[in-house]
Parts: structure tokens; sequence; C-alpha cells
């Protein structure tokens, strides 16, 4: 690992969801813990994966975010793999507690002490990342695009069709350099009109779109603001969306709010075809340990 990617030491995994989606196993196994087989034959479950892909990119702690209902189960796991697998994973893996999902925005909120101050990089726990480049995982390609251009936020972009807008969270961007970006305009699932009349990305071509592939790395600001919102979404008893905060970072760092076209597939395991299609790309892809 470069000694320059020490920057980003610390992610955060949030994976307290319901998972209604993928019911009714999920009612008797955490979505978090719903197996892939690699090339090698080697079962892993998802979380596991998600492990990995943050210490191939040089992060030494992870903090996943749980309900408390989980905590022993996922913590018998780690303990029985850190003993087989101990070279693939963080050095430290550590548990928060989320009684209730309320929210991605609360998710992280919750892992500011764990933060420390410094830049932090969050992954969603029923993602899946295959990389075009064995050399640079999804998340490096992320954790080196914001150790060249820092600013508040780097946010790992796929490319999508209109189909797929209204289950994702999709950007503008105004390309900088090769696959970076400066973000310009942030909306939650919008639909295929409202992207064509805000999202719409010059170098991309008609009918293309960025969309979070589910990597982010944040300034520690990206606290500031969650807690600016948290406020409001009490008082209205609603979930505190990341997405609010991203746009009020945003609002406050027009010009260094930063967006990066990773190389390779990102899969939400959120949904059974998802999953499926997770399932056989982990299968087919040679493994980098």
């Amino acid at each position: 690992m470069k000694p320059s990617q020490r920057v980003v030491t610390r992610a955060v995994i949030p994976v307290a969801g319901l998972a209604a989606r993928m019911g009714p196993i999920s009612k008797a196994v955490p979505k978090s813990m719903f197996p892939l087989v690699d090339s090698r034959g080697r079962l892993r479950p998802l979380l596991h994966h998600a492990c990995m892909e943050a210490s191939a990119a040089g992060i030494d702690s992870v903090a996943i975010v749980v309900n408390p209902q989980q905590i022993d189960l996922l913590h018998r796991y780690f303990t029985a793999a850190g003993k087989e697998s101990a070279a693939e994973l963080p050095v430290n893996i550590d548990f928060i507690s989320q009684p209730q999902p309320r929210g991605l925005g609360e998710a992280l909120m919750l892992a500011e002490y764990f933060a420390a101050g410094e830049p932090l990089m969050m992954m969603l726990g029923d993602h899946a990342w295959v990389s075009d480049d064995r050399a640079r995982p999804s998340a490096a390609q992320v954790v080196d695009a914001y150790v060249e251009h820092r600013g508040a936020a780097m946010i790992g972009m796929q490319v999508v069709s209109p189909e797929t807008l209204p289950s994702v969270g999709a950007a503008r961007g105004r390309l900088v350099k090769d696959r970076v970006y400066v973000c310009e305009d942030i909306v939650e699932k919008p639909s295929a009109e409202v992207a064509r009349q805000r999202l719409a990305s010059s170098d991309l071509g008609p009918e293309k779109y960025l969309a979070h592939n589910g990597i982010y790395i944040f300034s520690p600001e990206i606290f500031d603001c969650l807690r600016e919102l948290s406020r409001a979404y009490r008082q209205a008893s609603e979930e505190l969306q990341l997405t609010s905060a991203q746009q009020l970072l945003l609002r406050r760092h027009p010009q260094d709010y930063f967006l990066t076209h990773v190389a390779g597939r990102c899969m939400d395991c959120g949904t059974p075809a998802g999953y499926a299609e997770a399932f056989d790309a982990i299968r087919q892809t040679p493994c980098r340990t």
C-alpha cells in the first residue's frame, strides 16, 4: 500500500437495515451473512467480502453498525474468520449498536467517535464490488482519488441507464481529470425526467448517468451536516437520510466535493436479483489473495 494512502485508515459499514426485500430468509439470517462463493471455492458472507475490500484499500479499522441482537453472531463469526483469514481482513473490527434503523445518516453519525476526527470511508454493507483492475480494488480507487484531491468528499460512482435511477442516488459532475468530477448536483432516486433535467454529465453521452456505488469518503465536516439535519428529523420523527447530509455538504463545498467513476461493477445485494448477480460475479472473478 502506498504511504500516501494512509490518509484513510478507518471505515464504517452499516448493516442494521431490516432487509425487507430479502424475506423471509432475512428474518432468520442477517443479510450481511448471506454467503458468496469465490473462484477458489471459499465460502465467505457478504460482510466478510466488504471487510476484505476495505482491507485491500488500506483500511486498518472497521466499525460495523449493527442491530444489537446481531452483535454476538457477527463477533463469533469474525473471531473464527480471524483465525483462518487474518491477512485478508482489517486488523481491528468493532461494532456499533443501532437498535432501530433510522436511515444511513444516523448510522454514519453513530460512527463519529470512531472516526476520531479523520477522513472516514463508508461502505454500504449490502453491496458487493468487482474491480476491472485486479491490482486496484474498487475501494482502493476511491481512496487513491481522495488522496490526490482531498476536499470535503470523494464519492465512488458507476454509470447507469435511466431504468436504474429510481433505486439509486445519482449526481451530476463536471469532469476535472480522468474519471474524477467536481459534483454539481445530487438527487436521491430520481425519475428519468428529473435526471434529464438535472443530472446529465456532458462527457457521458445521452441517457447515461453517474450513480453512487456504495463507497464514500467524507471529511469530518459531514458530522456537522448530520447534526444540523438531525434536529429537524427528530422533531418530524423521520429517518436521517445520508443524501440530505451530502446535499448540505455540497452546498458548503461546491468546489471540492468530488466524484470518481470507479472502474468496475457494483452490485446491490439488497434485492434477490442483485444478490444473484453478485453471487455469479464473485464466483467468476479471480481472487486477489
